[in-house]
């Protein structure tokens, strides 16, 4: 009997033990929720975020359409003499000439005694016409006479012309202002018409080739102001001379050539260039690129101060610059949230 009174008494133990923590989870439970309740009137209370801004203004900016190409000389030929004769004299490889300047002479050999022989030839050509002109004034010789005479006259001066120009042909003379950028034979080489002496370049003007897409073609006009950019960082002032009617069959791309001054041929043919057209004229901000965020519709923009509250601001990128982005559509003055921009929403309010 006193076995059972035992077990009756263990499991009265028991059943008081589960209940006293039934009792006391639900006792705990809600002191939870006040403590909940309380740090949400603690949030209704203090609903401001401490934040640091930026403030920017806008400038005036170009946007440009960048083309990238290289400098090319704006003429290069090939000069080959009209006669065959052997090599006296040739420029060296590197001289500035001018227009007209000796840069390769041949040998005469004969051709000064030919010029001289139709000289000759064409004076009494020239006397006898006029003898035999003057007679026929005086009636004693005929028109058939006058014609005989000044047929043999003009085929005088014919080959006076002729043996001058073979002569002329001997000095190869440059045709503008130019280097002369190879020399092709030696002193004494035989040389003729199919062979070049010399090849000369003309760097001034200079032009920068590239080329553009089909897209971008229509927004470069012919005579348009642009500028120039080195890899060295050198901007020149240059100008559009020619924009192509017909893309490339393998890149459908147009040829863009800008033309720039180049006086002392300082900047060599074959640099990498690039030739900025501009665009458009707009109002921009220069901006951190850290300083993006997207809204929760995925658009671009940042999170601006307007009267002590966040704001969202959608801006489109202008320009990527080493220094930052070049963006639009920011006020002209703005306050950009730069500390504590990613703990604020769409008018939250703001200390600063």
């Amino acid at each position: 009997m006193r076995f059972l009174l035992s077990n009756y008494m263990i499991a009265f133990y028991i059943l008081a033990g589960v209940l006293l923590w039934i009792l006391s989870g639900v006792l705990s439970g809600d002191n939870d929720i006040e403590v909940v309740e309380n740090i949400e009137k603690s949030i209704e209370v203090d609903e401001s975020v401490s934040v640091r801004v930026m403030e920017t203004s806008s400038e005036k900016k170009v946007f440009y359409l960048t083309i990238r190409g290289k400098t090319e000389a704006n003429k290069k030929i090939n000069l080959n003499p009209k006669t065959s004769s052997n090599v006296i004299f040739t420029s060296k490889k590197g001289d500035y000439v001018k227009r007209n300047d000796l840069v390769c002479s041949l040998e005469e050999e004969n051709r000064a005694a030919i010029l001289d022989e139709a000289l000759a030839l064409q004076k009494q050509a020239s006397l006898q016409y006029d003898a035999i002109n003057k007679l026929k004034i005086d009636g004693y010789r005929s028109e058939n006479d006058l014609a005989m005479a000044e047929a043999r006259l003009k085929g005088a001066d014919a080959k006076v012309e002729m043996t001058q120009n073979e002569l002329n042909n001997t000095k190869i003379l440059a045709p503008f202002d130019g280097y002369i950028e190879e020399v092709h034979v030696e002193k004494g080489s035989l040389i003729g018409p199919s062979l070049p002496c010399v090849t000369i370049i003309q760097l001034d003007p200079m032009k920068v080739v590239g080329e553009v897409t089909e897209k971008e073609v229509s927004k470069v006009k012919k005579k348009s102001k642009v500028e120039i950019e080195l890899l060295n960082n050198i901007i020149l002032k240059g100008q559009i001379n020619f924009v192509g009617k017909s893309a490339s069959p393998l890149t459908r791309t147009y040829t863009v050539e800008a033309e720039i001054s180049n006086i002392g041929g300082e900047i060599r043919e074959g640099l990498t260039a690039e030739i900025k057209v501009p665009v458009r004229e707009t109002t921009a901000h220069l901006i951190p690129s850290y300083l993006l965020s997207l809204d929760d519709n995925g658009e671009l923009g940042v999170k601006i101060a307007i009267d002590n509250r966040a704001t969202f601001k959608k801006i489109s990128i202008i320009e990527d610059t080493p220094d930052g982005l070049w963006v639009e559509g920011l006020p002209e003055i703005t306050k950009i949230i730069t500390v504590g921009q990613e703990y604020v929403i769409e008018g939250q309010e703001i200390n600063y």
